[in-house]
Formats: structure tokens, sequence, C-alpha cells
């Protein structure tokens, strides 16, 4: 076997990640308006628990699962709660590909948290990566235009609390595993689901239950194979990827809500994908230095 071989199944399971994770978002698009969002949010997180804990099963048992860090899980299953209820309430006012454009700020915010939480250093590069980021941001929402509508903080909100999950992830990566990641943040945003939901309870058609459950099965499978591609690949080769989402977000919108992607947010959608490829590839490149010193 060649020696690209994982790269190239890297680069072909975390597209396939992508695809599943955006058929969730479809999934929650379909429903934000019929049911509550902490209801979304218990039924996303009962029914994702069901592939993960299969594949872990099959990869070889449970002992991945045990954790020396059960206040970091906690912290990451109160930020996947307040970032998917924000992302769910978003929706509710803007199409799918504006609001995955915007959560696509989240690079930007992690930048920013790595020099905190990271120490790392945040050089002319990284703050002119950002500084294009931003302006991809400020395009996509067209404030000139009255167009950031309600939904749009919620969406920011997202990314922000996306970004601190996944930096909090790189800082404790050496003494937990995929699996505990998996298993104890999916967990805990099913058990503040249950807690939340009968406060906010909306009765249920038989159809909006099926779509709970299509929704969290794609959800688990999704967040399976991004952990996998990251793991058969360097997470610089593969993050890249995830921009496949804002055409999954486009092409729904256009099948199921007849919304084509205006020109704004295809050409902010472009400067946040150049924005966040530099600093992967800066990171990339940092990494590399690192080695030869």
């Amino acid at each position: 076997m060649s020696s690209s071989s994982p790269i190239t199944r890297g680069l072909f399971i975390m597209a396939l990640g992508i695809a599943f994770m955006s058929m969730m978002d479809g999934f929650i698009k379909f429903i934000t308006n019929d049911i509550s969002a902490p209801q979304v949010l218990f039924f996303r997180s009962f029914f994702g628990l069901i592939p993960i804990l299969i594949i872990i099963h099959i990869k070889g048992g449970f002992a991945g699962v045990k954790t020396k860090r059960p206040t970091l899980h906690i912290i990451r299953a109160l930020l996947g709660v307040t970032a998917f209820i924000s992302f769910t309430i978003g929706l509710r006012d803007m199409s799918l590909a504006n609001g995955l454009a915007l959560c696509f700020a989240a690079p930007f915010f992690m930048v920013i948290y790595s020099k905190f939480l990271l120490s790392e250093h945040v050089g002319l590069h990284r703050i002119s990566a950002m500084t294009l980021g931003f302006i991809g941001v400020v395009i996509v929402l067209q404030p000139d235009e009255g167009i950031i509508g309600t939904g749009a903080p919620y969406m920011l909100f997202v990314a922000a609390a996306y970004g601190l999950s996944q930096v909090l992830a790189r800082k404790y990566a050496e003494s937990e595993t995929a699996a505990s990641f998996s298993i104890w943040t999916t967990g805990g945003m099913t058990l503040f689901g249950l807690c939340l939901m009968p406060f906010f309870w909306v009765d249920m058609t038989a159809e909006i239950l099926l779509i709970c459950l299509l929704m969290g099965l794609c959800g688990g499978i999704g967040h399976y194979f991004m952990v996998e591609a990251v793991r058969l690949a360097p997470t610089a080769v593969v993050s890249p990827m995830e921009y496949t989402a804002l055409i999954w977000g486009a092409l729904f919108d256009w099948m199921f809500w007849h919304l084509f992607p205006e020109q704004a947010t295809i050409l902010g959608s472009l400067v946040i994908f150049a924005s966040g490829i530099y600093i992967l590839w800066r990171e990339r490149l940092h990494k590399e230095e690192g080695k030869i010193v």
C-alpha cells in the first residue's frame, strides 16, 4: 500500500463525514420551527449515541472511554449544548448556506483562544488571516443592506463556542482519546437535553420523530467519520474538506426551500474559505518548522 493511501482515505472519509453532518443540519432546518430547541438537542444527541456506541464496540471495546478529566468533558458538553441550541434557533431566521458560512468563523476564534490557552504565538500572518476572515463575515452579513437578521448573532456564538471546544480538545489530546471525547461530550449533551426538554416540550408527530432519528444517526456517523479522518491523516490536510459543507448547504437550500445563494454569500464564503485555508497552511508550516528544530 502506498504511503499516500492513508491521506487519500482520510480526505475521502472527512468529505463523507461532512456530508452526513450537512444532512443533519438540513434535518434540523426542517424541524426547527416545529419543536423546541431543547427537544432537537436531546434527540440529536440521544440518537447520535447509537452509531457512536456501535462503532466503539466494533473498534475494540470501551477501555478508551475512561477519562482523567471529567471537568473537561462537562465544559465541552455545556459548550456543545449552548452552541447546538444557538444553531437551531439561528436557522429559524436564515438560510442554511448563510448560517453555515457564519459558523466557519470558528478558526478565527480558535486563533484567539490558542494565544491564551495554548500559549501559541499569534504573528502577522495569523492576524492578517483573521482580518480577512472578519471581512468575509461582514460580506455575508451585508450590514449596509440590513440583512443581518436575528439569526446571525446566534451563528457567530456557535462559531465562538465550537472554536473553544476544539482548542480544549487540542490542549488535552494527549491524555484523552477520540472515544472519550465522543462518548462523554455526546452523552453529556443528551443528559442536559433530557433535563431541559420537559420545560420546553412541544407535541411531536411521527414524521417529526422520524426526522429526529435520521438527524441523530447522521450526526453520530458524521462525527465518527470526522474523528477517524483526523486519525488517518494530519488535521491540516483534511480540515479544508469541512468547507464542502457550504456546498451542501447551498444545495439543500435550493432542493428543499428553493433558495439560491446571494452573490454576497458566495463572495463572503470564498473569503472565509481562503482565510481558513491560510490559517491551516500556516499551522502546518509552523509544525514542520518545529520538527526541524
